[in-house]
């Protein structure tokens, strides 16, 4: 019987009227945070929501509003040319991977978003890894650095990298090395910047990717004033062609895009410029001070971690465990005060904190950390070595995605050829890719996080889908 079978029906409606009754303070995308678009989006919210019409442009051929639109942002960027994006960073992602050619080989940073991994099924190139380090004393992902990818580029002879920065911590590498390195390889630079629309608007943040990445996304719904899925892909002066990226967005994007997202993407590049992002930061540092005056709480004020150049200090991260806690129980404890933040982990809640902040949520997220009974620290052991272990890889991504496949127990997996990234959910990152081994250790960091009160992707009620053996 379906473990859920005996429990109440409750609506979508119900469950969003229920969120937005309690209040609740809310440090988590998207970055108007229910109020950034206040005034400007109640009653048009119906009578906008149009389709393509001879009045009102169309997306994939773009010759009015949106073309102007899309210009704008470029301008706002950097960019050679912008792209609006309705089905989120992960449709820009594997648009980036769609638009390089046959004769491309493609290097995936293993901390990559799942979205890369389905973009490199799909377009079926030729794939090979590089792995940040792992700092173990504080259980966190390093970012890769200019002289890893200088030495794999070397060894693998790849034509395209993709990088992830910001990751979800808020962590940045050092672009302009990384650039460097890229080009000096005659290699493309692709960088997955989902987390960082709002960077290039203030020098408290850090810095923008004009000039160094050749091609860019970003998610604008993560943290300024867009509807959940808008997003942007951002070209530079390299070899791809805007008409490349506007093919490559059209074969995997909507054909009836949603106007109340593209116009909350021209909305949200009009107001990041008129958001007091600086002011924003100090309010961030004002915050990180009070919570660690909390006995047993730390944040991560400072870059911390292999490779990590800058870090995005409106990225609260908030380190439980010297209280007690594992990342997870404090969130459930937050929760039932109101409290919701964007992600936690084993020991860590992370925070998203824009311009559109209620500034009562602040005393509201200190009380609630106060009020948290002191308990006997404790200390995270036996996941450094397998968060991002390098599997056996048997199969090409596209081989394995796309063969005959099986569904298994995790628990029984070991030794399987992984039909599909399985990884924690969020920030997304693949444990173990397609056409890799399933290592044993994978299996049980998976299981223990899991239990701890993680969540799994590429797991479904707790089996895995393999490449069938016959």
């Amino acid at each position: 019987m379906d473990k859920h079978s005996n429990e109440k029906i409750v609506t979508l409606q119900e469950t969003l009227g229920s969120y937005e009754r309690e209040n609740a303070a809310r440090f988590h995308m998207p970055g108007h945070k229910g109020r950034g678009l206040a005034g400007f989006w109640r009653e048009e919210l119906p009578l906008w929501d149009v389709t393509e019409l001879s009045n009102t442009d169309n997306l994939h051929e773009p010759h009015g509003a949106l073309a102007a639109a899309q210009v704008s942002m470029a301008q706002a960027y950097g960019a050679k040319a912008s792209f609006f994006v309705v089905n989120g960073g992960t449709n820009a992602v594997q648009a980036m991977i769609l638009a390089l050619g046959e004769e491309d080989k493609l290097l995936l940073a293993r901390d990559c978003h799942r979205a890369a991994v389905s973009g490199a099924a799909l377009r079926g190139i030729e794939t090979c890894y590089i792995t940040p380090e792992y700092e173990t004393e504080r259980g966190l992902l390093g970012m890769v650095t200019p002289n890893e990818l200088d030495r794999t580029l070397k060894q693998t002879g790849a034509t395209a990298a993709l990088i992830t920065t910001p990751n979800a911590y808020g962590f940045c590498a050092d672009v302009e090395g990384l650039a460097y390195a890229a080009h000096n390889h005659g290699a493309l630079l692709l960088v997955d910047a989902a987390h960082g629309a709002h960077h290039p608007f203030s020098d408290a943040l850090p810095r923008g990717l004009s000039g160094y990445a050749d091609v860019y996304v970003h998610s604008q719904h993560k943290t300024m004033d867009a509807l959940t899925q808008a997003a942007s892909l951002h070209l530079g002066e390299c070899r791809i062609t805007p008409a490349q990226l506007r093919r490559a967005l059209a074969m995997t994007e909507t054909t009836s895009p949603s106007y109340l997202i593209m116009a909350s993407l021209d909305w949200s590049v009009y107001m990041v410029r008129r958001r007091d992002w600086t002011g924003q930061v100090a309010r961030c540092i004002s915050l990180e001070q009070q919570i660690e005056a909390i006995d047993g709480f730390a944040v991560l004020h400072d870059p911390v971690g292999i490779g990590v150049f800058e870090r995005d200090r409106t990225r609260v991260v908030i380190d439980v465990s010297g209280r007690g806690y594992s990342g997870y129980e404090a969130q459930a404890i937050l929760e039932e005060n109101h409290i919701y933040v964007e992600m936690a982990d084993a020991r860590h809640l992370v925070l998203i904190a824009t311009p559109s902040d209620e500034p009562a949520w602040y005393d509201q997220l200190l009380q609630a950390l106060a009020s948290m009974p002191r308990r006997a620290p404790f200390k995270i052991e036996g996941t450094a070595d397998v968060r991002l272990a390098a599997n056996e890889q048997r199969m090409r991504i596209r081989e394995a995605t796309f063969a005959r496949t099986e569904a298994v127990s995790l628990e029984k997996a070991k030794g399987c050829v992984a039909a599909e990234a399985i990884g924690i959910y969020p920030p997304g990152i693949a444990l173990v890719m397609p056409g890799e081994v399933i290592d044993p250790r994978a299996i049980d960091y998976l299981i223990a996080q899991e239990k701890s009160g993680g969540s799994l992707f590429g797991a479904y009620d707790g089996r895995v889908f393999v490449v069938a053996e016959n």
